[in-house]
Parts: structure tokens; sequence; C-alpha cells
């Protein structure tokens, strides 16, 4: 309801054929199309150049241009501009620009758009009291299949984020053992595993259960 009043201010306010966004951008591609000269081929259509070897066909019966813009957009492009100066100045009743862009950027078809209103209505306290009274009732409540998880799933993010402040994550770390330099302990849980015997440039893991001292 407030919305429909602030655009119907701003209507008020407009002077013109077109929306204010409209009316901007149509007077920059006319800024633009000073800088063409359009040649008549008959039938309709034009020979639109510019700078830069910037040069298309133009068809103003059909109201199409080679570079498709008017056909996105709904306005006339530089070229298209251009031609229906043309045809103004060889007294030709085209009118102006703004009567070949699309409807929908029409100021009336925005005064139409907005010329509805939304009616206000009172207080909850002068409410009518309805005479068929209805219970809500909670869902139905379905126990799914399974044992349920009492872990959260982990984002992806915290998967990655293994940086927190300035010191690193040790969460999806291997953890290696000071005492047998084995990975997957830490010296607290060590078992008495042997000790990373390295040779020929590798390393391997000779592990055991019993406790014993590395040899070599």
């Amino acid at each position: 309801m407030k919305k429909i009043v602030k655009v119907d201010k701003e209507i008020q306010k407009v002077v013109g054929p077109l929306t204010p966004t409209a009316t901007t951008i149509l007077d920059n591609i006319k800024s633009k199309a000073e800088q063409y000269v359009a040649t008549f081929c008959g039938a309709g259509k034009y020979q639109v150049a510019g700078p830069w070897q910037d040069q298309c066909i133009v068809d103003v019966g059909q109201q199409s241009w080679m570079c498709k813009r008017w056909e996105l957009t709904g306005i006339p492009c530089k070229h298209g501009v251009a031609a229906i100066w043309d045809m103004g100045r060889n007294d030709k009743d085209v009118g102006i620009p703004e009567s070949f862009v699309h409807p929908c950027y029409w100021l009336s078809s925005w005064k139409e758009m907005y010329s509805f209103k939304v009616s206000p209505i009172n207080g909850r306290s002068m409410w009518e009291k309805s005479a068929i009274p209805t219970t809500l009732l909670p869902p139905k409540h379905r126990v799914p299949i399974g044992r349920p998880k009492k872990k959260r799933t982990i984002s992806i993010v915290e998967k990655e984020d293994f940086v927190r402040g300035n010191t690193a994550s040790r969460a999806h770390r291997s953890v290696t053992c000071t005492k047998c330099n084995n990975v997957g302990h830490n010296a607290r849980t060590c078992k008495g595993q042997r000790p990373i015997v390295g040779g020929g440039g590798g390393q391997s893991q000779v592990k055991g259960k019993g406790k014993g001292k590395a040899t070599t």
C-alpha cells in the first residue's frame, strides 16, 4: 500500500511520454546518434554509417535493426534514431523517436500499472468474530527409519577452514607421535611401536605391539 502511494507521487512529477529510466537511456542514445549519417535505399530501408567503420542496415517499416538492440531492449538504437531523424527531415510523418519505443516504457503504461489501490483495514480489535471456529492441529509426526544422527553435517567451508585466527586448526590433519615417529597417534596414546627405520632414501614403518627399542 505504501509502495503504490510512493510510486504514484513519482509518476505525478514525470513530464514526457516515457518513464524516467527510459528517457535517460533514449537521451544517451540520441547523443550518440548525432554522429551517424542515414542514407535512404528505398522500401523503407536505410544504410546508417558512423565513426569507426560502424555501418548497418535499418528497416524502419519492419522496425528491425541489424545490430539487434531494438529487438532485445525495445528501445531504438543509435542507428534507428538516425534513420528516424532522416525520415523527419524528408517530410515523412514518423513522429518522434519516443513513439518507436515499446509500450512497456511509456508513462501511460506506468500509470495504468499503479492505477489500482490497496484498501486500508481496521485493527484486530475491530475484526468480526468468526461463527465457525477452526482448531489448528499439529502436523503428523513421522519417525524416520534408522538410527538418528547425533553429529551435525559439516559444511564444505568448515572443512576447508584449517586456519582459525592466527593458528592452524588441527582438524582433519594427521598426528605424528614424538616417541616412535609413527603417524596416527600421539605420545600419550603410544603403545610402544617401533620407530620409523630409514633405508635407501625412503621411509618404512615397522609396527609392533610389544615394547622394544629401535634397532639399526
